[in-house]
């Protein structure tokens, strides 16, 4: 079987846990499948990411910049089925949320999550007007469906009413070749590279409103009466909320308390989370929660929202806080930092928690939903 990947969408450093998931995804469908063939559709921001795979993998550069969004949809919506039809592929992963609406081959559609049906207030009006159409129309012409947990299962189900036989939920994994526990010594480099504080808990989340930095710093702000050294770390891509953010640190008076690295290289970030005190992750909306799973596997404890699917991934390893309320956030902080003993839970149970992630389990499931998809041709 001759199958696409679609990775149209692909901005590198800019689409957070998206680009982890498709550089993954790719690797092991590679390690594990040697009798189908794969050609993979890119655009020019994306030249080069995987060139490590070019001898198992076709690449194919498309004359588009994903960063131009009108061009890069209609590309796909008109140009892409024809570059199907002609490499006379057999069916089409496109893993970016939209694929094309009249596809020449079987179609697979990744779906990470609903955040622009449950809340849609974070997302400009025409913007969301477009999503809304292209993500429903994707997901009502592809055959089957693939995302992250259970929570957004019930979401497709429920809003665009699909059959659940149709939509198949597969957790992501965690990159056990390097997110680890790290000796003090192994730090060091990076710690020396980003000039990092001895003491800091960590954020990496895209400043995007639904993330929740707001309401993390008045919770920080809370924080800094009893932990006079501590630093927050925030890392992540600069957004369409990183003004909001800015703008919140001078007015609490936190300029010196909080460091902002923006997006860092994948390579630095496991050594970060091993050298962070404690990962907080207080977002409003997830499809998944990568960041918690990574943390849990470099043996740091993590306090998290009470939201659907982070409950679903972190049960039993984590402390979960109301994300709406500052003061259950500071209370939540501070609960870890001065309880030693439930520190030392939270990172055993953690741990243990990490090992039911792999992303060879999530390619051969997908593997397994494709060759189904492939089937009923």
């Amino acid at each position: 079987m001759r199958i696409g990947i679609n990775a149209l969408y692909l901005l590198p450093g800019r689409v957070g846990g998206t680009e982890v998931y498709i550089r993954n995804l790719v690797r092991w469908l590679l390690k594990i499948d040697a009798e189908n063939e794969y050609f993979i559709f890119i655009n020019k921001e994306s030249a080069g990411i995987f060139e490590e795979f070019s001898g198992r993998l076709n690449i194919v550069m498309c004359p588009i910049h994903a960063q131009r969004r009108p061009v890069r949809v209609l590309w796909e919506q008109i140009a892409l089925p024809m570059q199907v039809k002609k490499r006379n592929i057999d069916l089409l992963l496109s893993a970016g949320m939209t694929a094309p609406f009249l596809c020449p081959a079987r179609s697979v559609l990744v779906l990470y999550d609903l955040q622009h049906v449950n809340q849609p207030w974070n997302f400009p009006k025409v913007f969301l007007f477009f999503l809304k159409a292209l993500i429903y129309l994707s997901a009502k012409t592809s055959d089957s469906i693939i995302t992250i947990s259970e929570k957004v299962k019930g979401d497709i189900v429920k809003h665009y009413g699909i059959p659940p036989e149709r939509v198949h939920a597969i957790h992501i994994g965690i990159d056990t070749g390097s997110f680890f526990i790290r000796k003090p010594a192994e730090l060091k480099p990076v710690m020396d590279k980003y000039r990092l504080p001895s003491r800091f808990i960590l954020y990496p989340a895209a400043s995007l409103p639904h993330k929740n930095h707001e309401r993390l710093l008045e919770a920080f702000k809370t924080v800094k009466k009893e932990e006079k050294t501590l630093k927050l770390l925030l890392t992540g891509a600069r957004d369409y909320g990183h003004e909001n953010i800015e703008r919140k640190i001078k007015e609490l008076d936190l300029k010196d308390d909080v460091i902002f690295l923006g997006w860092l290289p994948h390579e630095d970030m496991p050594a970060i989370y091993c050298a962070s005190t404690l990962l907080i992750f207080p977002s409003l909306h997830e499809g998944f929660g990568m960041p918690v799973i990574e943390a849990f596997a470099s043996g740091v404890p993590v306090v998290c929202s009470d939201i659907e699917p982070l409950k679903e991934i972190a049960e039993g390893a984590a402390l979960f806080i109301d994300p709406y309320n500052p003061e259950s956030i500071a209370e939540g902080i501070l609960k870890v930092l001065n309880d030693g003993k439930l520190r030392q839970e939270l990172i055993k149970n953690g741990l243990e928690r990490a090992k039911k992630f792999r992303w060879e389990v999530l390619a051969k499931k997908t593997l397994s939903i494709l060759n189904s998809s492939s089937a009923r041709l």
